[in-house]
């Protein structure tokens, strides 16, 4: 209890009443020592009752001072307390739990209370979202290492046949799961603020082209007509992950587009940098058209075709260029499908 504020508030409060009425006893005889010739003998030294008005005097005092000190006191432990439990019951696993304000509470306390709960709101957001993440990423990972520990027990107990057919649906699979373990490293670094860009002066048109232009016989061969338009312009960019970014755009362009048209251009618009892939259809809808970024967010058309999919692509895309100062966001096209646009700063080292 000596370690109370209540207490400490107490003994502060006894110590100023005890210091005031020893400084008033010293300044008491100094004065009339110092005048004592001008006073006729005995004159001088107080009578019993002056020091019984002094000594009431001061215990009102320090009565009074008490009073004001408790409710002082009051009005910062009530706060204080309530913040102590709330944080008792947080770290109990209840994150639901806030700190409640008072009628009798100043304003340094009261932005405690604040400061508090918003801390709270967002550990209770964070645990929520990393149980999300955790059951995602179980999920996406169950389906390839199911697939591979079937396969390969199937051959040892031979039931599948060791040929090419095998081993290149082992390799897909693989492959599928590391692109799924990078695209998650990278959403990681991202949260992190760790996700660091090697730049470097690249023209960005022979990017656009060059990179797009890996994915042509895979675009045709699920009827889609790639084109291509890209001004020509210089950008201090990351090549790898602008490659990254078209690579992920362009295979959710071959898995969910209708056969048509994927155009992709870019051009220098409002001292922006602008890529874009469009295509002509399905479209996203546009009270999807931003949550689409979120990571294993996939929208209603493609979970009810069951379309193969992590839903970490445009996540990533996203992530890649918040980190180039850029943003990326969903529109309609203008071939009437959508259109994913990036736009990163023209900037130059």
């Amino acid at each position: 209890m000596k370690t109370g504020i209540r207490y400490q508030l107490f003994i502060l409060t006894s110590k100023v009443a005890v210091s005031t009425l020893i400084l008033l006893s010293v300044v008491y005889s100094i004065y009339f020592t110092i005048f004592a010739d001008n006073f006729p003998e005995y004159d001088w030294i107080p009578a019993s009752h002056d020091w019984a008005l002094t000594i009431i005097s001061c215990l009102l005092s320090s009565v009074t001072a008490l009073g004001f000190a408790w409710s002082f006191a009051q009005k910062v432990i009530t706060p204080l307390n309530t913040v102590a439990e709330s944080a008792r019951k947080i770290a109990e696993g209840q994150l639901s739990e806030r700190a409640r304000h008072s009628t009798r509470e100043i304003r340094e306390t009261a932005l405690l209370i604040d400061d508090f709960n918003t801390m709270a709101d967002k550990l209770e957001v964070m645990s929520s979202e990393m149980k999300k993440w955790n059951a995602a990423i179980a999920h996406e990972l169950r389906t390839p290492v199911t697939v591979l520990q079937g396969r390969i027990q199937g051959i040892r107990d031979g039931v599948f046949e060791k040929d090419d057919r095998q081993f290149a649906i082992l390799l897909n699979q693989t492959e599928g799961l590391s692109r799924l373990i990078d695209d998650l490293r990278v959403l990681s670094l991202s949260d992190s603020g760790q996700l660091y860009l090697y730049r470097e002066t690249v023209q960005m048109d022979k990017l656009i082209i060059n990179s797009a232009e890996l994915f042509r016989n895979e675009l045709e061969n699920k009827g889609l007509k790639l084109v291509i338009e890209a001004e020509e312009m210089a950008g201090f960019v990351d090549k790898m992950r602008i490659g990254q970014v078209l690579s992920a755009l362009l295979s959710n362009a071959i898995k969910y587009s209708v056969p048509g048209k994927i155009l992709v251009t870019c051009h220098m618009i409002a001292g922006d940098i602008r890529i874009t892939v469009e295509d002509e259809g399905p479209g996203i809808p546009s009270e999807e058209s931003a949550t689409i970024f979120d990571a294993f967010y996939r929208t209603l058309s493609v979970r009810s075709e069951k379309t193969d999919g992590s839903g970490l692509g445009l996540a990533v895309v996203s992530a890649i260029g918040r980190a180039h100062g850029g943003k990326v966001c969903c529109k309609q096209s203008i071939l009437g499908g959508c259109c994913i646009e990036l736009r990163l700063p023209a900037e130059t080292n």
